[in-house]
């Protein structure tokens, strides 16, 4: 690829139905070949044995920040899945499947390819197993604790390992306090909360397979005394809490991502606000609220300005402890904002 005065850009794949037409891979000479992602994928898994060493539970390669545009792939003990989200990768699985082989040698390789932004490249959905045998029932260890996955029909590729530091940061705002995790999905912040020494965690979430999920991850890990799982409309939910003068000493506010595109910053932003309105409600003076967002859409500017609009509609202020990110198995590339998505903010409600 040449500029404008034939100077040379570096190597990537083009792909004229996409917004992003262009998907740079290097800037050095480098063939897109078998070597190259031979390379990139043992860099990207090196990263994360560094990160947390002797698990085998992480994001193994996070697309463009791994030097892979369109790829990411979940590591699940001898199991990997795989999500691929660019034209170029998608014609180059095969360099995929076989890179991961000769460094891992995986029980299994699974594809699932059925997100949205597959229909942006031109793509059709695509899940199948690439190689060996599937285990669609996987149990991963994650800060101490175990989680039951469903590989096969789970959100995502089975797992959000993107809340893993945050889930461990919250154990040390939870001490002898109770306890709300609002969209608690399978139960990842709430067995934290639990392991932190919360005295009680209630969590909800609208999907009833989660829910049950997270029963049963409670109690696989001797928590199921400490934690209670319903279904719920979470926006109803908490209405009704807060018009019940229910308290709690913390609440966790993890929902699906609001903004899915730019269109929608507007309404996910009123979304947020409501969630973290009522939320903020149920929590008296020196409360703790942990509350997130996965849509990049959702700068961190914004969702400053959000919680703030929402504390003075509810009469309250907002001390901030903590500002987190994703894990650092989803390594950020400066040079691409998009790459940091995850918003985090830990604060003390007054």
């Amino acid at each position: 690829m040449l500029d404008g005065r034939g100077h040379y850009l570096g190597n990537g794949f083009y792909n004229g139905h996409s917004l992003i037409s262009v998907r740079l891979f290097t800037r050095t000479h480098e063939s897109l070949d078998q070597a190259l992602f031979d390379r990139r994928i043992a860099a990207a898994d090196a990263l994360r044995q560094e990160l947390y060493p002797g698990s085998k539970h992480y994001r193994l390669c996070y697309g463009e920040s791994d030097g892979l545009p369109g790829l990411i792939v979940d590591r699940y003990g001898d199991q990997l899945v795989v999500e691929i989200m660019s034209l170029g990768i998608d014609l180059r699985r095969e360099l995929v499947v076989k890179a991961l082989t000769d460094l891992l040698q995986p029980a299994c390789i699974y594809e699932r390819s059925d997100s949205y932004s597959r229909k942006l490249e031109g793509l059709h959905p695509s899940v199948n197993v690439l190689s060996g045998e599937l285990n669609p029932e996987a149990v991963i260890e994650e800060n101490g604790l175990k989680f039951a996955v469903d590989l096969e029909h789970g959100q995502k590729t089975g797992w959000f390992f993107d809340q893993r530091d945050n889930r461990l940061a919250l154990r040390r705002h939870v001490r002898g306090k109770t306890v709300l995790d609002a969209f608690c999905h399978t139960g990842g912040f709430a067995l934290n909360a639990a392991a932190g020494g919360a005295t009680a965690v209630t969590g909800l979430d609208v999907s009833g397979p989660a829910v049950e999920r997270a029963r049963q991850n409670a109690a696989l890990n001797g928590l199921d005394g400490t934690c209670t799982f319903q279904q719920a409309d979470l926006m109803q939910a908490l209405k009704h809490k807060v018009e019940a003068g229910e308290r709690y000493d913390a609440v966790v506010l993890d929902p699906p991502a609001f903004a899915k595109n730019k269109k929608s910053v507007e309404p996910a932003l009123a979304g947020y606000k409501e969630i973290n309105l009522r939320a903020m409600k149920l929590l008296p003076p020196g409360g703790v609220l942990v509350s997130c967002s996965c849509s990049y859409h959702i700068e961190d500017e914004l969702f400053r300005v959000m919680l703030v609009d929402a504390a003075r509609d509810a009469g309250r202020q907002l001390q901030l402890l903590e500002f987190r990110h994703q894990a650092q198995d989803h390594p950020v590339l400066l040079a691409a904002k998009e790459t940091q998505y995850l918003k985090c903010a830990v604060m003390r409600v007054v």
